[in-house]
């Protein structure tokens, strides 16, 4: 019988295979890579321990578990040789797109043979399915080419520059094989604070969600996720971005006895008639970008381009 990895998002997917009786080693990545710092210049472990006490200091777990965690995880990948076959089980949102990139670039350094990767890749949510569907996608797994090795590895690199020029010049170049990557990285733009209103656009959809009546997290979380094209947002990376709208020196949103408001500020902040970040110091990565103080890099969603800082 073969030797297999099964490689995957995260922990509900490994669940839902267990259930189906799928037969290898089954490894959850887990990491939110949209949030936090992807610097280059680190190998597979430095940058997972920089992941893991990231992640454990902003809600994500605690940062002992997680860098346990991943050490497992990257264990697992480094005995790709030992595997006849590695599966990659992956979804088309940009949370399970930037862990695929992570995952092909550490393989495209490990000379493997080509067919030896295998990709199963989804335009819906994994989570959702049940254990049957779940284990049937096996069929529909193909090989990973070459030209898919090398560009999932440009891509990520790119990623992890910082600035953002490089990932949306190479956006355009994108392997046929990764099919989902295009419109992940267009989302993934969307996430740099808005030239008119300093917003991100998670944020401003949180901000609608709460301005359309919504009230308690559980809801705004809800509406402000309707809104995607492609849902990829957790509930801690959530929270984190709830917790910087309600910031006390420059606050959009206001707890009220039965949930939050929209603060005088925040309807002129989503009406696009004043900068956030005028009064709002930002201080947040996108990969290997760092947003702080007045080196912000914003994204002109009418231009479809990048605004760079000022001199």
């Amino acid at each position: 019988m073969a030797v297999k990895l099964h490689i995957t998002n995260g922990d509900a997917v490994v669940y839902t295979w267990r259930k189906g009786g799928l037969i290898g080693t089954q490894v959850p990545w887990r990491d939110v890579l949209h949030d936090g710092p992807v610097p280059a210049g680190l190998p597979l472990a430095e940058l997972s321990a920089l992941r893991a006490q990231y992640l454990g200091v902003h809600g994500y777990g605690n940062p002992i578990k997680l860098a346990y965690d991943f050490q497992k995880r990257d264990a697992a990948l480094a005995r790709c040789t030992e595997y006849d076959e590695i599966d990659l089980w992956f979804e088309h949102d940009l949370y399970d797109q930037l862990q695929l990139l992570q995952i092909l670039d550490y393989l495209s350094s490990r000379s493997l043979p080509l067919g030896q990767v295998q990709l199963i890749q989804t335009d819906d949510f994994l989570s959702l399915l049940a254990a049957p569907e779940l284990v049937a996608l096996q069929h529909k797994r193909r090989p990973v080419l070459a030209e898919t090795f090398q560009g999932a590895a440009d891509v990520w690199a790119a990623y992890r520059a910082a600035m953002p020029q490089p990932l949306f010049e190479i956006r355009t170049g994108v392997p046929p094989q990764l099919r989902h990557l295009p419109g992940a990285l267009e989302r993934l733009f969307e996430e740099y604070p808005s030239v008119q209103s300093g917003l991100s656009r998670t944020q401003r959809q949180i901000l609608d969600a709460v301005a359309q009546g919504a009230h308690s997290k559980e809801d705004i979380f809800r509406l402000a996720q309707l809104r995607e094209e492609a849902a990829f947002l957790g509930d801690a990376a959530f929270a984190k971005q709830f917790e910087e709208l309600c910031d006390p020196v420059a606050p959009l949103l206001q707890a009220i006895e039965n949930g939050y408001r929209v603060t005088s500020l925040g309807r002129r902040v989503l009406a696009g008639v004043e900068d956030w970040l005028s009064s709002h110091t930002c201080d947040r990565w996108v990969g290997g970008v760092h947003l702080a103080g007045e080196h912000v890099w914003r994204w002109d969603e009418g231009a479809a381009a990048f605004q760079a800082p000022p001199r």
